[in-house]
Parts: structure tokens; C-alpha cells; sequence
């Protein structure tokens, strides 16, 4: 199965000393039957109390507390990962013996993952009956809105925080992975699906010493398959060169690290860095 070594730095520099609140990160994977997780280190500088507890949705977060000033703030998470992804042939197994429809309580559970707002629901909707008509079941349908996110818009590398609504991405033609990842949500609820945004790394061969960055996609639960992932920037299915740290029901609730400082007329600047390394 593949393993990998995965370092990820964030430096904030300050202009002037601050004080620094507590910090949320969410940098450790959970672990299940798709995912193994190693060996784990997260180091801050300056040196913080940290503890950790589980979200809402279940997501490892580390609550990091500081006291006295700082010039800068280091964030250095470094996880050994093995992945265990599905074959298509598991996955169109699983629908063959699985139902198609949620369950009344599969329904309630997963509201909150398949509303959306109505002019959202018409944009999107719009954008998919310009696609294929042909009949095709659910998932069917699900990999064509995932092909036709990559292969129709144009990645856009963009540093400032925040997202585009779908609308903005099928107006603008163009996005980020976090981007894709909600249009991709929002074409899944569309169709009645439940999903949700998730955060954590994808394996790029040949990348450069830290030139990578946080990935991000979606995940869409079928009764059959139970949650699936749908990497539309990249065209992975339920891949194992993705490494998925945490999930939420939209982008804007899930940010790698969160915080915030004062200091009198202090500003900031950040660098991040990140290697993904394939070592089995």
C-alpha cells in the first residue's frame, strides 16, 4: 500500500512583537481502515501548551496556547501516513450489493451536508444539464461532474484567504483546488447527494523541495460506498495518494492554522512549505 513521509511548515514573520492567542491546527489525520498513521511530530516556536480534543465532525485539532511575545511563529508537522485505497472494481462491487437511496435516518444525519442555497442549487444545476444527458446512475454521474470540473476551468494558484462561491468559479471559469472542492460539493448536492469539504495533502511526483502546499477536495457519501473522495483538480477517485486531515461540511469551517495576534500596528507575512514524500 503507498506510504508517506509528510512535512509541513508555516512561518508567520512579524514586523514588531505580538502577542499571539490560542491557535487551532488541524494537522493530524485520523486514522481508520483507509488510512494508517505513524510516527507523528508537531514542533511550535515559540514553544506552546498544547492539547488536543475532537471536533464536531470528529477532526483531531490541537489547541495551542502561548505566553510572552513573539517576532515570528513556527508551525512544523511531520507524519509518517499508509494509505488504503479502493480499486473501481471494490467500488462498483459495493453498488452492486448496496442500495441506492439514503434511509430516512441516513437523510436526517446528513442534512446538514445536502442543503444548499437556492441560487447556488440553480447555478450549479444549470451548469450540469449543459453536460451529458444520458441516463446514468449516481455515481456515474458524480465522476462526470469531477471530469468535467478538471478538464473545463482553469486552475488558478491564489494566496489571499477565503473562497470563491460556485457561482464565482462557474462565472470566472477558473479557481483553486478549494474552489473546485465546493463547486464539486455543491454539484453533488445538487444531484441529492450529501458531501462535504475536506483539507490534508496529495502526492505530486517530481515536485521540488517544498513546493508544495495544503490540498483540498470533496467527499460524497453514497449509501453503498459510505464516503467516497472525489478530487476534481486532480481527477483522483478515493485515491491513495491523497492523505485526508480533516472534513467539514463547508471550506470556510476547516483552515489548516487559525489564530490571531496583537500588537500595536504589527503586520505579518507567511510562508508555507510542504513535502509529501513516497516512501513505499
Amino acid at each position: 500500500m503507498p506510504a508517506f513521509r509528510i512535512r509541513h511548515e508555516t512561518i508567520y514573520a512579524y514586523s514588531s512583537p505580538v502577542s499571539l492567542a490560542p491557535h487551532q491546527l488541524y494537522l493530524r489525520p485520523r486514522g481508520d481502515h483507509r488510512l494508517k498513521l505513524g510516527a507523528s511530530n508537531l514542533t511550535l516556536s515559540p514553544p506552546a501548551e498544547v492539547v488536543w480534543r475532537n471536533d464536531m465532525y470528529g477532526n483531531s485539532v490541537a489547541s495551542a496556547r502561548f505566553t510572552g511575545q513573539a517576532r515570528q511563529l513556527q508551525v512544523v508537522s511531520e507524519i509518517d501516513v499508509e494509505t488504503f485505497p479502493r480499486s473501481e472494481q471494490q467500488r462498483r462491487l459495493l453498488i452492486e450489493m448496496g442500495v441506492a437511496h439514503y434511509s430516512p435516518l441516513e437523510g436526517h444525519i446528513l442534512a446538514p451536508f445536502i442543503q444548499m442555497p437556492p441560487d447556488t442549487f440553480e447555478a450549479v444545476s444549470a451548469w450540469i444539464r449543459k453536460g451529458p444527458q444520458a441516463p446514468k446512475g449516481t455515481y456515474d454521474r458524480l465522476l462526470e461532474c469531477a471530469a468535467r470540473i478538471r478538464h473545463e476551468f482553469d486552475y488558478r494558484m491564489r494566496f489571499e484567504p477565503g473562497l470563491q462561491s460556485p457561482a464565482e468559479t462557474l462565472g470566472l471559469h477558473s479557481g483553486t483546488c478549494r474552489d473546485f472542492a465546493e463547486l464539486m460539493i455543491a454539484a453533488a448536492r445538487s444531484i441529492g447527494c450529501a458531501a462535504r469539504f475536506v483539507t490534508g495533502y496529495v502526492f505530486t511526483p517530481n515536485a521540488a523541495p517544498g513546493s508544495s502546499s495544503p490540498h483540498a477536495w470533496a467527499e460524497v457519501y453514497l449509501p453503498a460506498l459510505g464516503w467516497i473522495e472525489l478530487d476534481a483538480t486532480n481527477g483522483l477517485i478515493d485515491d491513495g495518494d491523497l492523505t485526508p486531515v480533516a472534513s467539514a461540511a463547508s471550506g470556510t469551517e476547516l483552515t489548516p492554522i487559525s489564530g490571531a495576534y496583537s500588537g500595536s500596528g504589527a503586520t505579518s507575512t507567511m510562508k508555507v512549505a510542504v513535502d509529501v514524500i513516497k516512501i513505499a
